[in-house]
């Protein structure tokens, strides 16, 4: 589980990378062939929808608005991971994979390890892990070149280029990228440059340096807001039984999220100045823009062959955000797009001398001015990020192996709202700031809040392997101290200072064993158990106006796998395995109002425990030089297990007590498809040429849902359960023969062949229904062509 070291051969990061018939837990391994062979271009967690207890969708259907569960649990309790480095959003655990655009193209393979996994790190990995390895300094001196082409003017080109070793000591790749789309819901266009840069440095027989940099400045349209099944598409929404009268009936890409322009053109306001319209014609009330580039300085220093010492040293630096409106709603039009032409018309027509009359009084606005009811804003995240990741590791004997360490973390997220646009108006008022010396908002002022979210986190680890004859084993525990800091800018200074909270710390810690036995040179079996307390998220510690929660609880985990593998080189891959994880005290945030003090009050709900079972099993086979077959079951049930009955008392009485209940016993988890199939086939029939058809099977759907408002005891229907779907995938790839076009290669994807309508993600309505459930439908067919050069 530790870096492998430059001799003689490429550097290879390997950062926790499970070993099969060696590490016991279960995982999934997406060489980079496999990415090649069928992304084509997707935002990167679609691929491992071909792994046991992962589901993963485009969510709207705008570029990197991606999401993923594992096992159940959404992507803030799955710890992403880029070279062995956490990249989940320290406040809120969220991971944004527009950030990440253009990482698939540098990936050399991607680990999912489901469960609480192999990592040495006290990471909140509830479902499981995903350590994405990026690509290497190659030493083989060259360049690539790629473009592609897909749905809805989808282009992308690619290029990278490799130094080879140069002087036996030192080698680097860098790459670029370019990506535009008109998107294939209305207006989910994509603008994004993506850049990757690889230099690795022999200093020595036993020191090396790696540095690897890479960042995606991308603008996308978003498709924030779910919608009625008949908003989509009535047909559909009746053949579910839904009453269809009034259906708007807009087509499966149909976005509220736009409108058109009134205005000849206009200039918006984000990243610190004032810009000229990306398209005139169209105004966005949801886009995003943002640019986080990470860089990680790695030194390797290897003695002796019984120790070897990793320091990561990484930073990284967020600036964008996303757009909203603020004011008053515009409404739509009869197409369902935002009606803009209204607020010209209409709420942004008010001169100053009748809407404000005090404030030219006061000379800060003049009389002619118009007064907005209505702008577009940013919500501006702009975060500082520095860490540091020692790892060492030492051969007590050649049997056991120590592995040690420590996780040092700071962030700094700025937070705040910005007026982008004024539609057509010339300031915007903006009262709630009691440190501003005016009212009046123009471009670029912020408004609606302003506050920093501050993290540290210290962490340490240790490891111990044994590995004998046929039998591999674990023990492993880390620790950490989580501290949360908030800033607010708007509040009253007290004393002269901007009002902040003192240091909030909370500590969290794992401890996991494991053992592999290898029965036979084909057959081995596993098991691990383990036990994670987390600290609780930033959002569950602090409320918007410095308040604390009190009491926090860490939530906990226990988790337990038994699993088996078969292992025949070349010709057949199995593994199955069961897994028992256990969430003991899920928190929410939750404000009640309190009649007897004629206020609301905020408390942390917590007590509410979930468990998640199932059973996996995945295979390969290749019967054939010419054939490989490949499958997939995963079946899970997930469930929470108890009702709550909590009792809380306001600080400003505490005799008071009141009573908050909770009904959610046996009801089930929502988000994900809790059993999952998938079968394919690919053939190879002459060299260079390859295809593969392969179908996945989703069902045991249940609508999101949160079981914190499930508050009246004779409700206790199940969330709507979506309809079960198929979708076929068809890839191709064909190297082009004779000398002359040897390194040309032509690829060809066509996802949801078949053109499937169904429901990919669903919010439950109170009906709990088809009828009154809010949803995305599933993007339809679609296709990406490529040709690729490599010299």
């Amino acid at each position: 589980l530790m870096p492998e070291i430059f001799r003689g051969k490429e550097i290879i990061i390997v950062a926790d990378r499970a070993k099969m018939r060696e590490t016991p837990v279960a995982f999934s391994d997406v060489p980079k062939a496999d990415m090649q062979r069928k992304l084509g271009s997707r935002d990167l967690p679609l691929i491992l929808n071909d792994t046991p207890g992962v589901y993963a969708t485009a969510q709207g259907g705008g570029a990197g608005d991606s999401r993923i569960n594992v096992r159940g649990f959404d992507q803030r309790n799955v710890a992403v991971m880029i070279n062995g480095v956490p990249v989940n959003d320290m406040e809120n655990g969220w991971v944004y994979w527009s950030n990440w655009d253009g990482l698939s193209d540098v990936t050399s393979s991607i680990q999912v390890q489901r469960g609480l996994g192999a990592s040495n790190l006290a990471i909140a990995s509830v479902g499981g892990t995903m350590n994405i390895i990026t690509d290497i300094a190659s030493q083989r001196r060259g360049f690539k070149l790629k473009q592609e082409a897909g749905n809805n003017a989808f282009y992308k080109t690619t290029l990278n280029f490799s130094s080879g070793l140069i002087d036996k000591k030192t080698a680097f790749t860098v790459g670029m990228t370019r990506k535009s789309s008109e998107g294939l819901p209305a207006q989910a266009w994509s603008s994004a440059w993506a850049y990757f840069g690889a230099l690795s440095f022999l200093a020595s027989d036993t020191h090396k340096i790696d540095l690897f940099v890479t960042g995606a400045p991308q603008r996308h349209g978003h498709r924030l807001y779910k919608q009625s099944i008949a908003t989509f598409d009535a047909d559909y929404a009746r053949s579910l039984g839904i009453d269809v009268a009034d259906a708007r009936n807009y087509g499966v890409n149909y976005n509220p999220n736009w409108g058109r322009s009134p205005f000849s053109s206009y200039q918006e306001y984000y990243n610190g100045s004032v810009h000229d319209a990306r398209d005139s014609a169209i105004i966005m009330e949801r886009e995003n823009f943002y640019h986080k580039p990470q860089a990680n300085l790695n030194w390797y220093w290897t003695p002796s062959a019984q120790f070897m010492l990793s320091n990561v040293l990484y930073f990284s630096r967020g600036k964008g955000g996303g757009t909203g409106r603020l004011g008053a709603s515009p409404g739509a039009l009869a197409d369902g797009s935002i009606n803009w032409q209204r607020v010209a018309d209409e709420l942004n027509t008010q001169p100053a001398s009748e809407a404000n009359s005090d404030l030219v009084d006061a000379g800060e606005v003049g009389a002619d001015e118009i007064a907005a009811q209505t702008i577009i804003r940013n919500s501006v995240n702009q975060h500082f990020w520095y860490g540091y990741l020692g790892t060492a590791e030492y051969h007590l004997s050649d049997i056991y192996k120590l592995t040690f360490g420590t996780d040092l973390r700071y962030y700094k997220g700025e937070h705040w709202r910005e007026v982008r646009n004024l539609l057509g108006a010339d300031y915007y008022v903006f009262e709630w700031d009691n440190n501003a010396t005016t009212s009046v908002k123009r471009l670029g002022d912020r408004v609606a809040y302003h506050n920093d979210g501050l993290t540290r986190w210290g962490g340490g680890f240790a490891q111990l392997e044994g590995q004998f004859d046929k039998f591999t084993a674990f023990l492993s525990t880390s620790g950490s101290m989580t501290g949360y800091k908030r800033i607010d800018y708007f509040r009253a200074k007290v004393d002269g200072d901007w009002d902040q909270t003192a240091w909030e710390n909370f500590p969290g810690y794992t401890m996991k064993v494991g053992g592999n036995y290898n029965a036979t040179p084909t057959v081995n079996v596993y098991a691990n158990m383990g036990w994670l307390s987390t600290a609780p998220k930033f959002d569950s510690v602090y409320h918007y106006d410095n308040s604390l929660y009190d009491p926090t609880f860490n939530e906990k985990v226990a988790s337990f796998e038994l699993g088996a593998g078969y292992f025949k080189r070349g010709m057949f891959t199995g593994n199955a395995n069961f897994y028992y994880t256990k969430w003991i005290d899920r928190s929410w945030p939750k404000s009640i109002y309190s009649e007897e003090l004629d206020q609301s009050f905020r408390f942390l709900l917590n007590g509410i425990d979930a468990l998640h079972t199932g059973v996996e099993l995945d295979l390969k086979a290749r019967p054939h030089d010419k054939f490989e077959v490949r499958g997939m079951v995963s079946l899970g049930n997930w469930e929470w297990l108890n009702d709550v009955d909590v009792t809380f008392s306001p600080e400003e009485d505490p005799e008071t007590i009141g009573e908050f209940q909770v009904y959610a016993k046996g009801l089930k988890v929502g988000d994900a498809a809790q059993k999952t199939m998938r079968l394919s086939g690919a053939v190879f029939p002459t060299r260079g040429l390859y295809a593969s058809l392969g179908v996945r099977r989703f069902m045991d759907h249940y609508a999101k849902f949160d079981p914190a408002n499930r508050t009246d005891p004779d409700d206790r229907e199940q969330s709507w359960k979506l309809p079960d779907y198929n979708l076929v995938d068809l890839h191709a790839s064909y190297t082009l023969p004779g000398a002359s076009f040897s390194n040309m290669k032509l690829r060809l994807h066509v996802f949801n062949l078949l053109d499937e309508r169904y429901v990919s993600d669903a919010d439950d309505g109170d009906g709990h229904d088809a009828a009154s459930a809010r949803v995305f439908l599933g993007l339809g067919r679609r296709w990406n062509i490529s040709l690729s050069y490599d010299y």
